[in-house]
């Protein structure tokens, strides 16, 4: 939530597959798709579990072939919560410094300040605050439609309306 907010702060438009409608095609072509209607992607591969789960690896492989392809209008960034993981497990990519921020959100909305470019007065502070609001606004949604997650349909599109009606409000955006 915090990556999806910040985004937003900063005045980027955050997409998910899940804003897709399946029509049979399946999800990789959905990815694709998406991943190719917009400038620019952003893969957190902070997310391990067990089993482990190479959903967002995959999807950077994919990323990276669009950067190829598109070598001037494409632009990948990668968050990863270790310094130097990503050199050990996915080592195909290095030479690229990933955003580091540690698991925290802290570390998060640093990692993106230092990548993109804002002009909010004191902007750690303010967006942090934002931030605070927004988790309070997600965990009422979760709530409200007895889901555990965000990363529903409905839910991911509400979150992003409220992150922009929170930016826009506190001025970090224009209306």
């Amino acid at each position: 939530m915090t990556l999806v907010g910040t985004l937003v702060f900063l005045g980027q438009q955050p997409h998910c597959v899940l804003e897709v409608r399946e029509r049979g095609d399946g999800r990789l072509i959905r990815i694709l798709n998406l991943m190719r209607a917009c400038r620019m992607s952003v893969h957190d591969l902070s997310r391990t579990g067990t089993p482990v789960r190479f959903n967002m690896p995959f999807e950077l492989g994919l990323a990276c072939a669009l950067k190829l392809q598109h070598p001037t209008d494409y632009e990948v960034f990668v968050l990863d919560a270790i310094q130097f993981r990503l050199d050990r497990t996915l080592s195909d990519y290095k030479g690229r410094d990933p955003l580091v921020h540690g698991g925290t959100c802290h570390g998060m909305l640093a990692s993106l300040l230092d990548t993109f470019q804002t002009d909010v007065p004191d902007a750690p502070r303010e967006f942090r605050r934002a931030g605070l609001v927004l988790r309070k606004s997600a965990a009422l949604m979760k709530h409200r439609d007895k889901h555990s997650s965000l990363f529903r349909p409905s839910l991911f599109r509400e979150l992003v309306a409220v992150a922009t009606k929170i930016a826009s409000e506190r001025s970090f955006i224009l209306p």
